[in-house]
């Protein structure tokens, strides 16, 4: 695998010894131009934040990045800008979007889906506060790419009984039955969740948005709050977990669930507990993950353990849904000189045109007081 890195250091782009590596990626990856090495300009990207959101346009290759907490003791507010990155004709292009509409509290922990039909971004929930209160509204952001029109943010107007309000929940879109699928989560306090929810009509179109709890069979993960290690195949309508917290900052699990009928539809969803073969990741929480459903592998990346200790570990799972096979974990072994440090609170996006996973942002210290605007470019991440 290749890694390369663009550091936003103040209001510059910064690019590393692996900047020109960085750049070519880049540019395979369809986030840049090609043109764009034959100049040297940079773009003012994000500050450095973690815990945000980050979903993936595939139509336009754009990443688009939302809130957060900057992990800065001069920056004590939550964040909640909205930005995406891809290629201009001289830049990098970070660029800053300002979406019209009322806007969501700034907040950070929230899920964050994308519906390509309709160019529709779908948050959830979050901690409105630095670390309280939490929220479970949900937010609409129109014009998510920026290609269709100005951004806009309209607040959904749910029905059914919503679920209590969280923050580090995980949270997966299925664009078959347009749902937006959560799991898990803490209360901004002491209590973890286990439950496991359905929004349908989750882009506000069609239809009242209206949540179900679901009751699924089989013996469960337990309470947690898994950050972004949660992925879907929707394909086989499967829900797959790895690690996560299980009880605030005390512990944290490597085991790995799936979800069957995870929507809600196809009949009464069950837990599934795997048993991979192959060394198991170190138990961790906080970490990004991504699927790749065309090999039915997920990569996982960073987190943090129960101690504080950092990881800037890539592993794959091969067989991730039960399915095929047995599942079996590896961890990639980097072929490049330049690693991103290792971090938690990270997001990550998939690129399946050409097999990369993107990661951004995270804390980069085990006293939480450092985060980092830089992005990473994992080559060939479903490890073939």
């Amino acid at each position: 695998m290749n890694l390369c890195c663009l550091e936003t250091r103040g209001k510059k782009s910064v690019l590393t010894k692996a900047g020109l590596a960085f750049l070519a990626l880049l540019l395979c990856v369809g986030l840049l131009p090609p043109d764009a090495l034959a100049q040297s300009w940079s773009s003012v990207g994000p500050i450095p934040r973690a815990l945000h959101s980050a979903v993936f346009d595939p139509s336009t290759n754009r990443m688009i990045v939302y809130g957060g907490l900057p992990f800065d003791t001069n920056s004590l507010q939550n964040l909640g800008d909205v930005w995406r990155f891809t290629g201009g004709l001289n830049s990098l292009s970070w660029l800053q979007m300002h979406p019209t509409g009322p806007a969501p509290t700034p907040r950070w922990g929230q899920s964050a889906v994308y519906d390509g039909g309709s160019n529709r971004m779908i948050i959830f929930g979050g901690a409105e506060g630095r670390s309280s209160p939490c929220a479970n509204d949900v937010w609409a952001l129109t014009d998510a790419n920026g290609n269709g029109g100005t951004p806009a943010w309209i607040q959904l107007s749910t029905a059914g009984t919503a679920p209590a309000p969280r923050t580090s929940q995980g949270g997966v879109y299925d664009p078959n039955t347009n749902s937006l699928i959560l799991y898990g989560g803490q209360d901004c306090f002491s209590t973890l969740f286990s439950d496991v929810w359905v929004l349908s009509n989750a882009n506000g179109i069609g239809g009242t948005p209206t949540w179900t709890q679901l009751s699924p069979s089989g013996s469960a993960p337990g309470a947690r709050e898994i950050g972004q290690s949660m992925v879907y195949d929707s394909a086989h309508n499967t829900l797959i977990i790895f690690g996560g917290g299980n009880g605030g900052g005390s512990g944290r699990t490597n085991d790995t669930w799936i979800l069957s009928n995870a929507n809600g539809t196809g009949g009464t969803p069950a837990w599934t507990q795997l048993s991979p073969t192959g060394t198991l990741p170190p138990a961790r929480g906080a970490n990004s993950a991504i699927y790749d459903p065309a090999s039915n592998r997920m990569t996982i990346f960073g987190g943090n353990d129960a101690s504080g200790n950092l990881f800037g570990d890539a592993w794959v799972l091969t067989n991730a849904n039960g399915q095929g096979g047995t599942p079996t974990w590896t961890q990639l072994a980097a072929s490049s000189t330049d690693f991103p440090d290792p971090r938690y609170g990270n997001t990550a996006v998939y690129v399946p045109s050409v097999n990369s996973m993107v990661v951004f942002g995270g804390v980069i210290t085990m006293t939480n007081t450092l985060a980092t605007s830089n992005v990473w470019v994992l080559s060939r991440a479903n490890g073939l």
